[in-house]
């Protein structure tokens, strides 16, 4: 099935209150099944993990227990809750505690009589993508065990993560917009592309979609190539040490991971564009990929595991004798990924190199379930050349939704 987009950025979805309630609920049942007396969440990451419970990503740290409705502590005062604007949206938690964060739970907690309590705690390792140590700081952590020395603390980090992944009913909705977003992006993408702009006002052009449709972007923001032979993927060059744009000739590509959020619900697009007509190795390089694609879409189904829907995924590239720079599936958000830089020993162009790039592993594992969404990013590499394709794929009531089109294919213009 896949999602019409127009239909859906013509709303702006919100999330409701039986949605707080629901996660709340969740997030007490893994406390009553941990044995814990509560939960202490930092909000500091990527994916703000103070927003599964706040709906506001604050970067602020939540105590949630199992009786009592949770506080939220701010090193400032949230005066976006004060102006004329503020009542357009419903807040979830109505107390919050301004001033030094640290000092400030210590004392609730003494108050609540936690003191010597068994606590969870999110943030001392994460599933983020270069967040595995955690979110905490050294000199933050230190604080909280000097303010409550006596607290029994268990890090919950994969369980709470576990419980934000699945996307429920109204999560859902917003997953859609988000991935509807991402669409657009894809779309002036292509347009830009088409109308001969450089790789800075190509990137410029997805950005302006997902935030005039009412989106928004976290970091790393994008990742972008442009050239006439690639393997490397990251984020450009150019935005992190300056420089001129890749003005584009015949035969260059550009490629683009996008990474579209609504209401803080990430969906991800990998859109590849070439200029001119594809070289034959572009064309073999884009059907090891959409039969990747392909495989994984017709595979997706509750019960199997995500290491499964990976190993379906990766055979096109070894039947293929191609490698790949990213995972082939993902998922959003928090992120799983599979297996990356498989057998890149089989390419030609990377002989010259004193070391191959490195295989890594699949990164955990976990059985499928409705509501899970991945972003499929089934990417092939040799001789100097990359194709990756793909977007956000959700497990639905009515099995797999392909939530966009555009980004599926090798773009020509």
């Amino acid at each position: 099935m896949t999602v019409s987009s127009p239909d859906i950025l013509r709303d702006y979805p919100t999330l409701s209150l039986k949605e707080r309630d629901r996660r709340w609920a969740a997030i007490r049942a893994l406390l009553a099944r941990e044995g814990l007396d509560g939960v202490v969440v930092f909000g500091s990451g990527r994916d703000n993990a103070d927003a599964y419970l706040s709906n506001e990503a604050k970067g602020a740290i939540v105590l949630l227990t199992p009786d009592e409705d949770p506080v939220l502590f701010l090193g400032d005062v949230p005066l976006n809750r004060f102006d004329a604007q503020s009542s357009r949206w419903e807040r979830w938690i109505d107390e919050w505690v301004h001033g030094e964060p640290i000092a400030a739970l210590g004392t609730r907690i003494r108050e609540r009589d936690l003191g010597k309590a068994r606590l969870g705690v999110v943030g001392l390792t994460s599933r983020m993508v270069g967040e595995w140590a955690g979110t905490i700081s050294h000199t933050t952590w230190t604080r909280v065990l000097s303010e409550l020395p006596n607290v029994e603390w268990v890090d919950i980090a994969d369980a709470y993560e576990s419980i934000a992944i699945i996307k429920s009913p109204e999560e859902q909705v917003l997953l859609r917009k988000a991935a509807a977003l991402g669409e657009e992006a894809c779309r002036a993408f292509v347009e830009t592309a088409r109308a001969g702009g450089n790789e800075h006002q190509i990137a410029a052009s997805a950005f302006h979609a997902i935030i005039a449709g009412g989106g928004w972007v976290r970091w790393p923001f994008m990742l972008e190539r442009a050239g006439e032979s690639m393997f490397a993927w990251n984020v450009p060059e150019w935005f992190e040490s300056g420089g001129s744009p890749r003005i584009l000739r015949p035969g260059d590509t550009i490629a683009a991971e996008i990474f579209a959020f609504y209401g803080g619900v990430e969906s991800q697009q990998q859109i590849d564009v070439c200029v001119g007509e594809p070289s034959a190795l572009l064309r073999e390089l884009e059907s090891v990929c959409v039969d990747s694609y392909q495989a994984g879409l017709a595979a997706l189904k509750p019960g199997m595991r995500f290491s499964e829907l990976a190993s379906i995924m990766e055979e096109p590239l070894h039947r293929s004798r191609t490698w790949n720079t990213g995972p082939m599936v993902q998922t959003v958000s928090p992120i799983y990924n599979s297996a990356t830089r498989l057998n890149p020993g089989v390419d030609p162009a990377l002989a010259h190199l004193e070391r191959l790039p490195s295989g890594v592993a699949l990164d955990g594992d976990f059985v499928i379930e409705e509501g899970h969404a991945f972003a499929f990013e089934p990417n092939a590499l040799r001789d100097g050349q990359r194709v990756c394709i793909g977007g956000t794929v959700l497990l639905g009531p009515n099995g797999p939704e392909e939530l966009n089109t555009i980004p599926n294919r090798l773009n020509i213009v």
